[in-house]
């Protein structure tokens, strides 16, 4: 009786993280197939680690790797969202992340090519899970989400790297001089909002509130040259590090004096999680994944700049303008004076 870690699909963000965090705990009897992307650290050297080529070729490849090699009274622990394709007589147990595997969502402003593969996926995941596997889900969100698209039955069983139970750690110290005001630990996909989040940096700039912010996008991602754009056209002080390993994000929570969090959709947000263990004031959307995890301190509307520049304003404990409304003699006397003018 052995564990079989299955991911050959994970090497980036917070899949990674958590997929470090289990090759450190795995006993000898594990095994685990991973993507040959994907940068693993401080890992039980009794784990036999197989790496394999991101390519179709290559996904195949795992498959058939997982099917010769899994057997009856073994554990098979999907990490990559997908169910094995060939069928498994192994207690299966399918860790799932994401949510546009169910659902309904607008793919619109993914390539064609993300698009085909979301679809594919879908199809996997609808069409090969077995009445026999297990579905293991993050929140309780995706729990009753999942249930309502597809009928599948889910345990909510969401884990961190740094093992910790308690809510707020309390080693965020927020007298001490920090480089950022916010922070956003996300990758660049579109759900992520980062459109949003500099429209509205954009809005405070244009009232003289220049906020320090700090980004964890791919260098080479659309999103880092609307950065570059935003920031040359308003003076934004943003600051893009690039993609981060776990120890540096850490570094860069410890750097910033609060998480801003405008992603529209999460399977879970682990970003928001360690932000609360390091007692970091949240700034997040009033959606139903940030409250499975967290107690934000400022929520806003997720599709809205403004509101999100109102939130940011708030947390700063910046007045905002509002407009006072005049009497009818009033309005009228300015209309004369706007026409004389």
């Amino acid at each position: 009786m052995g564990l079989i870690i299955h991911a050959p699909n994970v090497h980036q963000g917070g899949g990674r993280t958590l997929l470090n965090a289990l090759l450190a705990n795995a006993d000898q009897s594990a095994c685990c197939v991973v993507d040959e992307r994907m940068t693993t650290t401080n890992i039980n050297p009794c784990v036999a680690i197989c790496s394999i080529k991101p390519t179709l070729v290559g996904r195949l490849k795992a498959e058939v790797l997982l099917a010769k090699n899994s057997k009856s009274g073994d554990t098979v622990l999907c990490f990559g969202n997908l169910p094995p394709l060939i069928k498994s007589q192994a207690t299966v147990k399918v860790f799932l992340q994401n949510r546009y595997l169910f659902g309904h969502h607008d793919f619109s402003r993914f390539s064609i090519a993300t698009r085909l593969r979301l679809q594919l996926e879908r199809w996997w995941f609808r069409t090969r899970m077995q009445s026999h596997y297990k579905i293991i889900v993050q929140s309780q969100t995706m729990q009753r989400e999942l249930k309502h698209s597809l009928g599948f039955e889910s345990l909510v069983l969401p884990f961190v790297a740094t093992g910790t139970n308690q809510s707020v750690s309390g080693n965020h110290n927020m007298d001490e001089i920090k480089e950022f005001d916010f922070v956003y630990v996300s990758s660049a996909e579109p759900h992520k909002n980062h459109a949003a989040l500099l429209d509205a940096w954009a809005i405070l700039a244009n009232q003289g509130v220049y906020p320090n912010l700090a980004l964890t996008v791919s260098e080479s991602s659309p999103v880092a040259q609307l950065i570059e754009r935003y920031k040359s056209s308003h003076g934004l002080k943003i600051t893009n590090f690039g993609t981060l390993q776990h120890g540096e994000v850490q570094s860069l929570y410890a750097n910033s004096k609060a998480l801003i969090f405008p992603s529209k959709l999460e399977s879970f947000g682990l970003p928001l999680l360690e932000a609360q263990q390091l007692g970091m004031p949240i700034l997040a959307p009033e959606l139903d994944y940030v409250r499975d995890v967290v107690e934000p301190s400022e929520t806003f509307n997720a599709d809205s700049p403004t509101s999100i520049a109102r939130a940011v304003m708030r947390h700063m404990n910046i007045e905002n303008a509002k407009s006072q409304p005049i009497c009818a003699a009033e309005f009228l006397a300015r209309i004369q004076e706007t026409g004389q003018a």
